[in-house]
């Protein structure tokens, strides 16, 4: 009789349990017959939310992109013969795709021409315009006056390529030019086996002239004694004045066994003089930097050898010392550049490669990239 029971009791709950699921499943049914006009209904006013959200972000964005171009920095690079080939060809690029990356703007100026005067005006003319800071290519002492007066108005300038070392300048970073003439010494001294009379070419008065000279001049002294040098012509930077002046001399002394031009218009200016004066393959010369027509003179064997300055290396690192001065970084670095001390370099020597004939090809996929850049 007890397990009747226990039995019925059990079909009863079974019933009843049978009768709750179906219950439930019934209002779940009808849940989500209603929950999907809700889904749907959501949906829709989700997507109008994201439409507008998007709307506002775009809007938000275009404000913001009119902020930057307002409060956009401005870095101004200075220098005379600002058009000079070899300055379009390295230091344009190399400036232009790195202000990019840092979201700054790059601004070239200076005379065509090779004027000093006209140089220290552009930068003085700067104080009133009060850019980020300035990039300027010195040619010595003859830029003190102007320079310190960009610095006493508050403007940080670093000296690239040429400095003033007496001026106020932050910073100087480029090729170390004693070392540069003490390497084109090298390279002559061995061309001509230790013996014979070489003329220089260069830019008079110039910081970097009398520091390449030095060089120069120390180096034969010391290792090629029996080398002569004759005299160093003033080429003002200029390709043309650089062959006239080549040419004069050649027919003039009659003895000389090699040309080192120390600018980036002295070689191609003797090449030129060479080919007008029959004298290729008999003179042998050293030069400085890779402009087209040095490269041409390279391939062709009126050039023995360059010296490539890694400009693209000293005016990068140069925009990055302005504006890692303006943006220390860190809290530290803050702190030193509020006392006065900002952690910057004073100095950085670059270097220099050597190219020839032999190894020029090596650089040919990076010049055609640079050209590119814009």
């Amino acid at each position: 009789m007890q397990n009747m029971k226990g039995g019925e009791k059990m079909k009863k709950i079974i019933i009843i349990t049978l009768a709750i699921l179906m219950g439930i499943t019934m209002a779940f049914t009808g849940v989500s017959c209603k929950g999907t006009a809700k889904i749907e209904t959501m949906t829709e006013t989700t997507a109008a939310t994201v439409t507008t959200a998007a709307e506002t972000t775009a809007a938000a964005t275009e404000a913001s992109e009119e902020v930057v171009a307002e409060t956009e920095e401005e870095y101004v690079w200075i220098c005379s013969l600002s058009t000079f080939p070899l300055f379009l060809a390295h230091d344009y690029p190399a400036l232009k795709q790195l202000a990019k990356e840092l979201g700054v703007k790059i601004t070239f100026a200076g005379p065509k021409e090779f004027d000093v005067e006209a140089q220290n005006a552009v930068l003085e003319q700067q104080i009133a315009i009060k850019p980020a800071g300035i990039l300027f290519l010195s040619f010595g002492d003859v830029h003190n006056a102007s320079i310190n007066k960009v610095i006493d108005a508050g403007i940080p300038l670093v000296c690239v390529d040429g400095d003033s070392p007496n001026s106020k300048r932050l910073a100087f970073i480029g090729t170390g030019w004693r070392a540069l003439g003490a390497k084109q010494a090298e390279i002559m001294g061995n061309l001509l086996g230790g013996k014979g009379n070489v003329m220089l070419s260069a830019v008079i008065p110039n910081d970097n002239t009398v520091l390449a000279r030095a060089g120069y001049e120390d180096y034969m002294a010391k290792n090629f004694p029996d080398i002569k040098i004759l005299d160093i012509l003033n080429d003002k930077g200029d390709v043309a004045t650089a062959a006239d002046l080549a040419s004069k001399a050649i027919l003039a002394y009659g003895n000389i066994d090699g040309f080192s031009g120390i600018d980036g218009a002295s070689g191609p200016g003797i090449a030129i003089a060479l080919k007008e004066t029959g004298m290729v393959g008999k003179i042998h010369v050293t030069c400085v930097d890779d402009t087209p027509d040095i490269i041409q003179a390279l391939q062709d064997g009126v050039i023995d050898a360059t010296l490539v300055q890694k400009r693209e290396a000293f005016e990068s690192l140069a925009l990055q010392t302005l504006y890692g001065y303006n943006h220390p970084g860190t809290e530290l670095l803050m702190k030193y550049k509020e006392a006065g001390f900002p952690m910057i370099p004073e100095f950085i020597y670059t270097g220099t490669l050597v190219l020839t004939k032999e190894n020029m090809s090596q650089l040919m996929s990076v010049y055609d990239y640079a050209k590119t850049i814009e």
